[in-house]
Parts: C-alpha cells; sequence; structure tokens
C-alpha cells in the first residue's frame, strides 16, 4: 500500500478528500440558497403567518393595518395575553441577511345589517423580492381554507387575476399588487364598488381586459 513520509496510506488521503468534497456539495444549495423550492415553501409559509397574525389584529382593533409588523410583534393578543401576534421576526429567504420586511396592508370594514355591525377585514401580504422571484406569492386556494371574510373573498380574487395577468412576469405583478393597495388606500368607495361589480376594480389596472358594468339607466 502507498504510503507517505508520515506514514498515512494515499487511500486514506484520498478517502478524506472525497469526503471532504461530499460534505462541501451537500452544504453549498443551503450556504448559497440553491433551494429554490425551499425557499418558495419558507417564503410562502412566512407571509401566511404574517396573514394569520394580521388578520387577527384587525380583528381585535377594529382598524386599517399599515403594515408596520414590529406592532404586530409587540401587540400581545387580545384573546391570550401571554403571546404577540407574531411571534417572530421572518424574511424572505432569498435576501434573509438584509431582514427586509414583507409588504402588508389590511383593510377594515364594519358591515352594518341592521342595527348589527359584523367585522369585514382583508389582508394582503407580498413578498419585497416578488420582482425577482414571481412564485413568491400566495395562492388564492390559501384564502379559501382559512374561512375569509367577504372583503378578504375579494381582494383574494382580484390578486388570482392579477396573478393570472402577469404570469411569471415578477416585476409587474408586484407593481399591480401595489396599485391594487392604493386603490384601497385611497378610495373610500371602493369596497361599494368592488362589492356591486367584480371588474370595478380589475378595470383600473387592467382597462384593456376588464370593463365595469354599465350604470342602469334610470327609469
Amino acid at each position: 500500500m502507498l504510503r507517505n513520509q508520515n506514514g498515512i496510506s494515499v487511500y486514506t488521503v484520498l478517502s478524506v478528500i472525497l469526503f471532504v468534497a461530499l460534505v462541501f456539495i451537500l452544504a453549498i444549495p443551503n450556504f448559497y440558497n440553491l433551494d429554490k423550492n425551499k425557499n418558495v415553501d419558507d417564503c410562502l409559509n412566512n407571509m401566511k403567518t404574517i396573514w394569520v397574525g394580521t388578520t387577527d389584529y384587525m380583528r381585535d382593533q377594529k382598524a386599517d393595518f399599515n403594515g408596520d409588523l414590529s406592532v404586530l410583534r409587540r401587540t400581545k393578543k387580545a384573546s391570550d395575553p401571554k403571546v404577540t401576534y407574531l411571534q417572530t421576526d421572518a424574511y424572505c429567504p432569498e435576501t434573509a441577511r438584509e431582514k427586509e420586511n414583507y409588504i402588508v396592508y389590511g383593510k377594515y370594514i364594519a358591515d352594518k345589517t341592521g342595527t348589527e355591525i359584523k367585522t369585514n377585514v382583508g389582508v394582503i401580504v407580498y413578498c419585497p423580492n416578488l420582482g425577482s422571484f414571481s412564485k413568491h406569492f400566495v395562492p388564492k386556494n390559501f384564502y379559501e381554507n382559512m374561512d375569509p371574510a367577504p372583503l378578504q373573498n375579494m381582494m383574494a380574487e382580484d390578486l388570482d387575476v392579477i396573478d393570472q395577468e402577469t404570469k411569471s412576469n415578477g416585476k409587474r405583478k408586484a407593481e399591480m399588487i401595489q396599485q391594487y393597495i392604493n386603490i384601497w388606500k385611497t378610495m373610500p368607495n371602493a369596497y361599494d364598488l368592488r362589492k356591486a361589480d367584480a371588474n370595478s376594480l380589475r378595470a383600473m389596472l387592467f382597462p384593456d381586459k376588464y370593463k365595469p358594468a354599465e350604470p342602469e339607466a334610470a327609469l
């Protein structure tokens, strides 16, 4: 058996080198974030957790949410004062070291039916890296499984339209979502418009594709 001057066999040296190389190869995906499917799943889970925390917070506070996640991290739950609405910091795994927060907006509406007031909330969460990673987008079926309020259903349907229209163009997807959020922020009658006509807000985003319903002629 071949040995060097210290008595170590060449085969032992080769085995050590191969072992180190194997460990390095297995570590590369984690070190360089090359496991894209895992990154997508982790990012989606982060956004879903934020959505739940924001929705619970808004139901208790009965007010819009401006997107400051630190509020969720420091505010105790009304139902359980031992825990906060958001218990950990979460960042997109693609750029986790930069610690860029997710973009969040929540709309609160008090639906009045006679003397009864029902809490109606809708929350939008999207990834700060959506422009580069178009799959970092919460799908419609997530909301459907969460017993959403009517407003959330409207938002989920419109977000799904945005997803279908922009497809893999992450930059355009992010732009359209932000425009959609701005509609809810700046138009006091957005809910009434959307409630009356499903295409009302979509037409503002994609005027060449969607048309609002024609107003009924006065009798």
